[in-house]
């Protein structure tokens, strides 16, 4: 190893031009070190600086429309705003229609906040214009409608609030298969396929408990029904999926939330009962068939218990998918014994 001195000797022995290179590189790097040193002392100073509620100069939006506004116009509004004969002449669906009533960035010039969607209950005034007709919405759905206008009451061009354009706008990829276009046109039937198991799940049930009073023959019946009605299920099932699909509806990796609506809640239990029914009406078929015996007939409570559950089940997704389409019939239905 060389004695420092030494490296000074050759250093001296260097020529001038080398010399020169020599300090202007190492100026070079004191000149780098130090504006990197600048630069992160700015960049510290600006941070530290910051206020400390960043959110108000995020140019980020809370509310996504498509996720959180439509749905709710969707499930409150589309009843009776929609369509060729609209209900005041204000179609939902229309952009301009629904933006002429609301004052981006304004809450207090907003008509149909403070005409519609907060205006006294009917009860309380007789001329009062609050929408839904029956009774306001909930503080979480106002609240994110307040908010939303107040954001901008941005609607992304592209994005429908009806169902049916939602529908439409499932669209295949150019090169989808054969499979993939024959699964999705299978949804279309569901509405129809859907009526046969249910008719028939529920009658093997019905054959079990008349079976206690006519015997055997009806224990025979209800396991043709069984079989029948599970093999049907398990169509429908399939077609359920599809046509969930079709129709813009959750993804089967999507679970249920506290924020979702009614409707949404009421897809999501639905499908996954559905499925559910279809599995189960499969299980008590195999328990049905393992349970025979050469003379015909079908001894084992446990498929007969089976069938009386399933009974139960079909028609408690019955009534859910009636309540899909229609409302919650039960309160119709009592409406109108109600009514003098």
């Amino acid at each position: 190893m060389l004695h420092p001195s030494s490296r000074l000797f050759r250093f001296s022995r260097l020529g001038r031009l080398g010399r020169l290179s020599v300090i202007a590189v190492v100026n070079c790097m004191l000149a780098s070190l130090l504006l990197g040193l600048t630069i992160c002392e700015q960049t510290w100073a600006q941070e530290t600086s910051a206020p400390e509620n960043p959110v108000k100069n995020d140019p980020a939006k809370w509310v996504d429309f498509a996720k959180d506004i439509a749905p709710v116009l969707r499930e409150h509004c589309l009843k009776c705003h929609r369509g060729p004969q609209p209900k005041g002449g204000f179609d939902i669906t229309d952009r301009s229609a629904l933006l002429g009533y609301i004052t981006p960035g304004s809450i207090q010039d907003s008509s149909l906040w403070n005409d519609y969607l907060t205006a006294k209950p009917i009860a309380q005034d007789p001329e009062s214009l609050v929408m839904p007709p029956d009774g306001p919405l909930s503080k979480p759905k106002l609240a994110l409608l307040k908010l939303w206008i107040e954001e901008g009451a941005a609607w992304p061009d592209g994005v429908s609030i009806d169902q049916d354009d939602a529908a439409a706008s499932t669209a295949l990829a150019p090169n989808a298969s054969m499979a993939r276009r024959v699964f999705l046109a299978i949804g279309y039937f569901h509405p129809a396929i859907v009526h046969f198991p249910v008719a028939l799940l529920t009658l093997s049930g019905l054959c079990i408990a008349l079976s206690w009073v006519f015997g055997q023959g009806c224990v025979r019946f209800a396991y043709a029904c069984l079989i029948l009605g599970a093999i049907g299920a398990l169509a429908a099932s399939v077609m359920g999926w599809s046509f969930a699909e079709t129709r813009g509806l959750m993804g089967w990796t999507e679970m249920i939330t506290s924020t979702a609506s009614e409707q949404e809640s009421n897809e999501f239990f639905h499908r996954w009962l559905g499925t559910l029914t279809a599995l189960a009406s499969l299980v008590a078929a195999w328990m049905a068939y393992r349970a025979g015996k050469p003379d015909g007939t079908r001894p084992g409570w446990g498929w007969k218990t089976a069938a009386l559950l399933l009974a139960a089940l079909v028609g408690l997704v019955g009534h859910q998918g009636g309540e899909m389409v229609y409302g919650d019939i039960f309160a119709q239905a009592l409406e109108q014994i109600n009514r003098p």
